[in-house]
């Protein structure tokens, strides 16, 4: 019989679904792979858990599930672009739920980073994507982001960087995200980000929640892994030339920047 707290939490990944895009799910396969990677994980490393006696159930019935959330959003009059979580709850049967989709705004959201650096060491569950979210979760309490994007700098910030004890950049609370602290101001639209200088994405080693869209990104060389510091985007946020990507399977690929601030976090 599993301990308590071994059936506390699902695995789940998110994507989009528009019906204008041809296919309609965005990388649907990286979305897939993700959760049996986490499934697997968590058996591993987590053998206590549901995930090392439950079996997950076939990409063809996870894939159904998917579609008959569509269905159902459909039929509540939901006809545009959709965010679809998909999870599979302790039991291993799937949930797939579905919600509108708000396009993210053309400005670039703002970001700050934390007071406090996240120890990725001895939690797997800072690893894998489950409904586990405590860390992400304080962390945007405590600095005030709210995910509300706004152009005014006055308002709460939209979401928190995380580094770790290192003081090496890991990701925000709800993507990763790749940094270019080159001298050229950040005019350029992202489709063009792989011209001049690559943005640097943390590597996995830095300690984040891989995502299917820095997979993607990585593998086309978009985006390229290394150590991006705390010190080295403060510097750049105060000369002006610091450049910020978001990027997750929902929302894809983003527009953030970082305002300079007087003191680094400790």
């Amino acid at each position: 019989m599993a301990t308590d707290g071994d059936s506390s939490f699902s695995v789940f990944t998110s994507t989009s679904y528009s019906p204008s895009r041809d296919p309609p799910w965005s990388l649907l396969h990286r979305h897939l792979a993700r959760l049996r990677t986490a499934h697997a994980r968590l058996a591993r490393e987590v053998p206590s858990s549901w995930c090392a006696t439950v079996p997950m159930q076939s990409d063809d019935a996870l894939q159904a599930h998917l579609d008959r959330a569509v269905d159902d959003a459909k039929r509540r009059g939901l006809d545009g672009d959709l965010r679809v979580r998909l999870s599979v709850l302790p039991t291993g049967e799937p949930k797939a739920e579905a919600f509108a989709l708000s396009p993210m705004p053309p400005y670039p959201v703002r970001l700050v980073l934390d007071d406090r650096p996240t120890d990725y060491t001895h939690d797997p569950f800072l690893r894998s994507k489950t409904s586990r979210r405590d860390v992400y979760d304080r962390a945007r309490e405590r600095c005030g982001a709210t995910l509300v994007p706004s152009p005014e700098a006055a308002s709460p910030p939209f979401d928190v960087l995380l580094f770790n004890p290192s003081r090496h950049l890991t990701e925000s609370s709800i993507s990763n995200v790749a940094f270019r602290t080159s001298p050229c101001p950040p005019t350029r639209a992202p489709e063009t980000m792989e011209d001049e200088a690559p943005f640097v994405t943390p590597r996995r080693e830095c300690g984040l929640l891989e995502g299917v869209m820095r997979a993607e990104l990585l593998e086309s060389g978009q985006v390229v892994e290394g150590v991006v510091t705390v010190d080295e985007v403060r510097d750049a946020a105060r000369r002006g030339t610091l450049e910020v990507l978001c990027f997750n399977g929902v929302r894809g690929v983003f527009r953030a920047y970082l305002a300079p601030e007087p003191d680094s976090p400790e």
